[in-house]
């Protein structure tokens, strides 16, 4: 049986006055650190940008997502990453590693791809992430993704500027504090530019009766866009 693919979300607001050292530790120790792990294979960081359609856009995201694929998601059961964040547990609770949990808008969450993927993916050298995340009922669960796998993804995937889109859900429960806000469902879209969110091909495939009846019963708790700050152009 193939083992399905694993992604770790995190998200965060950085510390206001420290916000560029922040930056150059969190890429040149927190993710190399993790790079090191076996099973850990891409990480990338992105900032929040403009650019979500109103009728699609929602307020109080966190600034900073960072998006780690896994082998599966016994790479963080396994005693190498365990003891990388025992040492990191052990270091003081002032510093960088003790204090990111306890940034506003913090959430963690380990994720399960749904989707059925051709080959392996490989991260594209496309700058932009759109990120949406659903809440669905127990009971429309089965349709909702009968839906999204069927007619929602295959039709932004034809929209120009969108480059690859993969589907989560949660493998257990996330870590959320202070704000922060994580979704059962998650969908990573690599798009190429910005402009592909307003363009008539993005609003044309995200419409339809089908559509209309099942955003009729979800809560979307998550549609952002990103913009890659790690790994540098």
């Amino acid at each position: 049986m193939t083992k399905k693919k694993a992604l770790l979300v995190v998200k965060v607001d950085p510390p206001v006055e420290r916000e560029a050292q922040w930056n150059s530790w969190y890429n040149d120790k927190h993710v190399a650190g993790r790079l090191t792990i076996p099973g850990f294979l891409t990480v990338r960081r992105f900032s929040k940008i403009d650019g979500i359609p109103k009728d699609f856009a929602v307020t109080g995201e966190a600034k900073y997502l960072a998006l780690y694929d896994l082998a599966d998601v016994k790479v963080l059961k396994g005693e190498p990453y365990r003891r990388l964040v025992e040492e990191e547990a052990a270091r003081p609770r002032d510093g960088y590693e003790g204090a990111i949990s306890r940034l506003p808008k913090y959430a963690r969450g380990v994720y399960e791809q749904i989707d059925t993927e051709e080959g392996e993916y490989a991260a594209p050298r496309t700058r932009f992430v759109f990120v949406v995340g659903h809440e669905v009922p127990r009971n429309k669960q089965q349709e909702f993704n009968a839906w999204y796998n069927t007619e929602h993804l295959a039709a932004l995937m034809k929209v120009p500027g969108f480059v690859t889109g993969r589907r989560f859900v949660l493998s257990e429960p996330p870590v959320v504090e202070r704000g922060g806000t994580l979704s059962k469902y998650l969908t990573i879209y690599d798009i190429e530019n910005s402009d592909a969110l307003e363009s008539d091909a993005f609003k044309k495939a995200s419409v339809s009766h089908w559509s209309d009846w099942v955003r009729s019963w979800y809560t979307r708790k998550m549609c952002s866009l990103y913009r890659r700050t790690y790994p540098g152009e």
